[in-house]
Order: structure tokens, then sequence, then C-alpha cells
């Protein structure tokens, strides 16, 4: 008797094992999935500081030679900058948490992923312009085309839109548009990484710091800032499990059963640490 109720009670606690296991849908992982995921992390997070920091110096060059003849300064992050932009960053989380709290998250999602869908088009054309045109047919000439738009006449004249571009440029922008396309349609993982790196080695190349205080600077007001709204808050993870935008790094890291499943793990990165460091 004693025997029987045992083995019932073995065997209930088994069904609501796999009842639990059923209602998480959480697949274990194995140490393979795992080093895959987060070696893919790694890589993925230093490529853009490595590739950004490169790019900085070449456009620091032709920054400097273009405000030798123009007799401009180049554009920096001074000081003050660098200490207001965790407080501007603060503003646009609260102002999220807001609309998220207020709205849809469905409907929010689909505005930021319209808007993050032109950005990253204009950001994947900027990182792959140089690849893409070497790899255009010498069929396709490199025809040159002149944007100016500008406000006002003569001395006054204002330049609000002055782009110069040719025809290996539209082709890029065609190849981009596709993967734009495919992020906006399928929102696939890769597609939101190829977005995300182009972000994060824009924002080392363009944004500059005029010294190495700056750089300090900055990057302790984005600790704080982490710190606070991480730990002091439900802001930030509210957001980030809403937020369905190309800023992060999503890796697989149950490799092995996704493969034999159909079932998809993510670990994440958010690529914003990795424009963080680079640019300090």
């Amino acid at each position: 008797m004693a025997s029987e109720v045992n083995e019932i009670a073995a065997q209930a606690s088994e069904n609501i094992r796999d009842n639990n296991d059923g209602i998480t849908g959480k697949i274990p992982s194995t140490p393979e999935g795992m080093a895959l995921a987060y070696g893919s992390l790694i890589i993925m997070a230093i490529l853009p500081i490595f590739f950004g920091s490169y790019r900085a110096v070449r456009h620091h060059k032709e920054q400097q030679q273009q405000c030798k003849q123009s007799g401009e300064q180049p554009d920096t992050m001074s000081c003050k900058e660098a200490a207001i932009f965790p407080f501007i960053s603060s503003f646009t989380l609260v102002g999220l948490y807001i609309l998220y709290k207020v709205f849809t998250k469905e409907l929010v999602n689909q505005v930021l992923a319209g808007y993050f869908f032109f950005l990253g088009i204009l950001a994947l054309c900027h990182l792959t312009s140089p690849l893409i045109s070497s790899l255009v047919p010498a069929a396709i000439p490199k025809t040159q085309y002149h944007i100016l738009f500008t406000r006002g006449e003569g001395d006054k004249a204002n330049h609000i839109i002055n782009y110069k571009f040719n025809l290996h440029d539209i082709v890029c922008l065609i190849c981009c548009s596709l993967v734009g396309a495919w992020y906006l349609l399928k929102k696939h993982w890769i597609a939101n990484n190829l977005f995300g790196i182009a972000f994060a080695i824009n924002g080392v190349e363009l944004l500059h710091v005029n010294n190495v205080v700056t750089g300090c600077i900055l990057l302790c007001g984005l600790l704080f800032y982490d710190a606070f709204w991480v730990f002091g808050t439900d802001v930030m993870v509210t957001v980030a499990k809403s937020f369905e935008v190309p800023i992060n790094d999503n890796a697989h890291y149950a490799f092995v059963q996704s493969r034999t499943t159909g079932s998809v793990i993510f670990s994440t990165c958010l690529f914003g640490h990795s424009t963080a460091f680079g640019v300090s």
C-alpha cells in the first residue's frame, strides 16, 4: 500500500513538472549553446568599438581638412554636453515609459519600428557604401548627383540640404532597403543585429569628445543613469521588455535545441553600451 502511494505521488510530481515546463516553454540550454551565444555577444560588442574607432580616426582627418578649407570648428562633444547627456536620456526614457502606459504596446512599437526603419537604412548605407560600391559592376557608372536646398540668397544663404551622391549610392540604398523591409516584416534577429551594429559603429565614428575629461564625464554619467533607472525604479525594465527596435544584439543561447525543436531563445546585449565605451 505504501509503495503504491509513493508511486502515485512520484507520478503526480512528474506531471506537475511537465505541466510547468509546458507553461513556461523554457528549453534547457547546453554548454555548447551557451558558449556560442555568449561568444557571439562578446564579438558583436567588441566589433562596433574596433571598426567604429578605426572609422572615427579617418572621419576626424577628413573633418579637419574640411575645417581648414571652410574655417569652421569641428563638431565635438563638450564637458557641458556630456554632463547634460544622461539627463536628456532620462527624459527620453521616462517619455517612452509614459507612452507605454498610456497607449498600447503594439501601437507604440509600430510607430517606433517605422522610425527606426528609415534610420536603420541610412545607418546601414553609411556603413556598407564602400563595400557595396566596390562590388557594383563597372557597367554602372558613378554619375554624380547633387541635392541642394537653401534658405536665403548670396552670403546669407543657409544650406538646409546639401548632399552629393552617385549611382552606386543608389544601389547601396536599394540593398539596404531590402534589409529594412526584412526587418520590418519579419523582425528577424539577423536584420535586428545588422541595424544595431550599424547604429553602434556610426555612433562611435561620428560622436567625438574634445578631451579625456569629457569622455570620463560621459561614461560616469551614463553609469549612474543605468544604475538609477535599472535598480531604483521599474522604468528601464518596463521599457526594455516592451521596446522592439534594433538597439540590442540578440543571439541564440539554446542553439542545439532550436535546431531540433524549432524554438528560439535569445540572449541580449544593448548596443548602446558598446557605443558609450567606444566614444569614451
